[in-house]
């Protein structure tokens, strides 16, 4: 059963955003930042069951794709097609699957699963896999390998 009027109000209100209040910091429980955007925040998950698991979460509280303006959504996805060339770069996946749901967390954003030759092409896509937490050494090398290859990489649409 879905959530109640009441429920839903609450969880949609931009007050109470878990994401609207740290996504763009540096690091929370469950991710850091790679990069900003004008659009949005590109951030590494905490669980790398598949490496280089990231999200890019727009900056704006929006609730669905569909209330952005065609410019606005134009760039989002632009900016998710970029972090998917950063991960492509680093942790060269076999493919990366685009997850944009937003039921429990409702805030427009888009989870970048990469999937690798280990990963089963049959099975479906769960991105609480794992967990599996790196060390905080390899985390940091992970941050800084994604933030330099977001730098070395021209940003789409002329932006």
């Amino acid at each position: 059963m879905w959530w109640s009027d009441d429920e839903w109000e609450a969880l949609t209100a931009a007050e109470q955003c878990g994401m609207c209040a740290d996504a763009h910091v540096p690091t929370n429980e469950h991710s850091a930042l790679i990069a900003t955007t004008s659009t949005s925040h590109v951030r590494l998950a905490r669980n790398q069951h598949h490496a280089g698991y990231s999200l890019v979460i727009l900056r704006e509280h929006v609730v669905d794709m569909s209330e952005l303006p065609p410019e606005q959504l134009a760039r989002f996805w632009a900016d998710v097609q970029r972090a998917a060339r950063v991960i492509d770069g680093v942790s060269r996946p076999k493919k990366i699957d685009y997850l944009v749901m937003g039921h429990r967390m409702p805030h427009l954003h888009c989870h970048l699963l990469p999937q690798h030759a280990i990963d089963d092409p049959l099975r479906n896509v769960n991105i609480a896999d794992g967990p599996t937490y790196l060390s905080p050494e390899a985390f940091d090398a992970a941050i800084a390998a994604l933030q330099r290859m977001w730098k070395s990489l021209e940003p789409p649409l002329g932006r």
